[in-house]
């Protein structure tokens, strides 16, 4: 089992990554949309870029920032473990 140091350091962490990649949600979808008409100038693929953006790109972003977080998540979970194998520990079975 984890120290409680070794706990207070992996929630630690955890909060950082996940607010980190709130404040990238948030200002993809607050300022997308709010540039959206002034980027309507323009045409990608035969459609406003405005709308493409929001449309499509808005998607691939989402998709970006969940699997920033599985893979930055696994990783921590496995130092985790590492640790507590390396300190003679048995490791949790499951998430920390």
């Amino acid at each position: 089992m984890p120290t409680m140091m070794a706990r207070r350091v992996f929630w630690s962490r955890t909060q950082r990554l996940t607010a980190a990649l709130l404040v990238v949600w948030l200002v993809a979808n607050l300022a997308v949309p709010w540039f959206a008409p002034a980027l309507n100038r323009w045409h990608m693929l035969g459609f406003p870029l405005g709308y493409w953006l929001v449309a499509v790109g808005m998607l691939g972003l989402y998709l970006v920032v969940v699997v920033v977080y599985v893979v930055a998540m696994d990783r921590l979970e496995a130092h985790v473990v590492d640790d507590a194998q390396t300190a003679g520990r048995t490791p949790p079975a499951g998430p920390v």
